[in-house]
């Protein structure tokens, strides 16, 4: 049905060896000007940003600029004794035990609707006077620990993550198109609208939100494909950054995990696999990679109801 006339659907990009073997848009990208998505078509992709600002980190650790087993009371002593020893590795492997903003904020009354500044988030945070575990002792994803990471990388560079992300990875990339998009109010070229379906038809998606890190980012399938390039060759940062992207957390007790740098690291019957998907404001995104036979699904939605991640599992298994 996502092909269906007045639908919002999705942008689709295959790659084998580095080359697009198949790329089409599917539906609309925005439905009150009738403008169909193509491959080039602009999406907030989520929380498959978080692979972005987790390699913010990394090349950060690798410029001198912070470590990841800093701890987040070095860099945020407002965060107060609850979260002081939780480091900013467990962060990103989301073992660090710290509250996700996003039910917070659903437990205080508000939403991703509202806007809300980061500092306010910080706050929310902050105040928790416990975390759901003990660091290192269990897995949890949670959208904070991004969101921390994000602005240690911030504090660390003096740059915005949207200035570093873009200096470090999306120039030397040559991706023109792609940004973490830290205001809520800005003009995105060529994006597509989020809808999602209600009881009396479709609505426009929207967020009040300007935070990133654990969001936020804006691209297109075309986009995508040169950062997956980049898994192929290590084309930004020093030596080492494509195994510390990929290297999976450990919890204290030596269990590994299949959670990297941003990173699901897994397989797809039997066969090596990474992914991330993300979902976020009437939009749903995925990239799946299998490294082994130089592989590449990518699939970007402006519409809630749909999975990605399925569609791009099939297209794989095709």
């Amino acid at each position: 049905d996502v092909d269906a006339e007045g639908s919002p659907a999705c942008a689709l990009l295959v790659l084998r060896d580095g080359e697009v073997v198949h790329g089409r848009g599917y539906g609309m990208a925005n439905l009150e000007y009738g403008i169909p998505i193509d491959t080039d078509s602009v999406f907030r992709i989520g929380s498959t940003s978080k692979q972005f600002t987790a390699a913010c980190a990394l090349l950060a650790e690798q410029q001198g600029l912070l470590g990841l087993d800093d701890t987040v009371g070095q860099w945020f002593p407002e965060l107060g004794e609850a979260h002081a020893l939780v480091t900013l590795r467990q962060a990103m492997h989301h073992t660090g035990g710290i509250r996700d903003y996003l039910t917070l904020l659903a437990l205080s009354g508000r939403s991703a609707d509202d806007d809300i500044s980061l500092g306010e988030l910080l706050a929310l945070i902050g105040r928790q006077e416990a975390l759901d575990f003990a660091p290192g002792s269990s897995h949890s994803y949670s959208n904070s620990g991004y969101l921390i990471l994000a602005e240690a990388v911030a504090r660390a560079s003096g740059m915005s993550l949207a200035e570093f992300a873009d200096e470090h990875i999306f120039t030397p990339l040559g991706m023109d198109a792609t940004s973490f998009c830290d205001d809520a109010t800005a003009l995105v070229p060529r994006r597509a609208e989020g809808h999602y379906y209600g009881e009396d038809g479709w609505h426009i998606g929207r967020t009040g939100l300007s935070v990133v890190g654990d969001g936020g980012v804006f691209t297109s399938v075309r986009e995508l494909a040169k950062w997956d390039a980049h898994f192929y060759g290590g084309r930004i940062g020093d030596p080492g950054l494509l195994e510390a992207q990929h290297t999976v957390g450990l919890l204290d007790d030596g269990t590994a995990l299949d959670y990297a740098a941003g990173l699901m690291v897994t397989d797809h019957h039997g066969v090596p696999m990474v992914l991330h998907g993300g979902a976020f404001t009437g939009f749903r995104a995925e990239l799946v990679r299998f490294p082994e036979q130089h592989l590449s699904v990518i699939c970007l939605a402006n519409i809630d109801r749909y999975d990605p991640t399925r569609a791009c599992l099939a297209v794989a298994d095709l």
